[in-house]
């Protein structure tokens, strides 16, 4: 008979499934702040006015997304409150605990990505290199934002496979 070491407990089957929702509701946010920034750096140096409606865009969209973040840290938190039953209830935690690390550090990048629209919007008029400097750092905080959140996602996924 083999074991199940990953058992979430089956009341917090709800919360499970909208923490997945919201987190691809996070990405949506993330790609869509990507391909805007992708738009500002091709913009840069020809038309400076869409350029501002673009940063702001992406801005929005970050916004959007550490939004989302707090409300997966909503749905967190009720699922930290519950107990763990089963067969590896110790495996079940570290697996909870893991998908809060990555959540944590998902809006890290979220964070720090936010950090730098203020350079972004001072200089990208008069300073193009340190403005694609300051855009190349902005899309891989946003890349590493992604790759955490869909590690959570796998390990919600695998939350749910290990039920009885």
């Amino acid at each position: 008979m083999p074991t199940i070491p990953r058992r979430w407990p089956t009341e917090l089957e709800a919360e499970r499934v909208e923490l997945i929702r919201i987190a691809e509701e996070v990405v949506q946010h993330i790609l869509q702040a990507r391909s805007t920034l992708d738009e500002v750096r091709s913009e840069l140096g020809r038309n400076t006015h869409l350029c501002r409606v673009l940063i702001v865009t992406a801005e929005r969209a970050v916004c959007d997304a550490l939004t989302c973040t707090e409300r997966m840290r909503r749905y967190l938190v009720i699922v930290r409150g519950a107990e763990i039953h089963g067969r590896w209830p110790m495996v079940a935690a570290r697996q909870r605990d893991d998908s809060e690390h990555a959540l944590a550090d998902a809006i890290h990048s979220l964070e720090e990505a936010q950090g730098l629209f203020p350079t972004l919007r001072q200089n990208y008029q008069s300073n193009f290199i340190l403005a694609e400097a300051v855009l190349a750092d902005m899309t891989l905080a946003l890349a590493r934002t992604r790759r955490s959140i869909e590690q959570m996602v796998r390990l919600l996924t695998e939350a749910a496979i290990g039920r009885d």
